[in-house]
């Protein structure tokens, strides 16, 4: 992997970081809103990115109150999974398809770890994350890729 690339993955990871942990009260819990989850949309121009997401997700959830195997295993796990499953959708439908599924795909992997957690019913936890996924990956569409634009166009 080139120089480039491993910078740029390191820069969305601390980006993620940086957004999650310094917006703490409303990045963590069953009705979490990550600013930080708009990241998640370079993923279409480059799927190594969803290393990033998955590197940020790592380091910011060290600071969950729920931080565990769950929150540093198994979220990391499904973001770069998610990223991947978004940028091959992305190659065959549209930019919100692609974040859509992904908004789910979040949705589903923390309700299942907030679920196995003790801490609620696990569809009004998917409901609530996904909810706020989509408005993060949907509402952030036109700016990030205006963004990711930008950066392919300054390589």
């Amino acid at each position: 992997m080139e120089t480039r690339k491993v910078v740029l993955i390191a820069v969305v990871a601390a980006l993620y970081v940086v957004l999650t942990v310094g917006l703490a009260p409303i990045s963590y819990s069953f009705i979490q809103f990550r600013v930080s989850e708009a990241l998640k949309i370079l993923v279409l121009f480059d799927p190594w990115l969803s290393l990033g997401i998955g590197f940020g997700t790592f380091l910011a959830n060290m600071a969950s109150p729920f931080v565990g195997p769950w929150e540093l295993i198994w979220m990391p796990l499904t973001d770069v999974l998610g990223g991947i499953l978004a940028w091959l959708i992305y190659k065959k439908a549209h930019a919100a398809i692609a974040m859509g599924v992904y908004a789910v795909t979040t949705g589903l992997a923390v309700g299942l770890m907030l679920y196995v957690l003790g801490v609620g019913a696990f569809w009004l936890m998917v409901g609530t994350v996904a909810a706020s996924e989509l408005i993060i990956l949907i509402g952030g569409l036109p700016f990030m890729m205006f963004v990711g634009r930008w950066l392919e166009n300054r390589r």
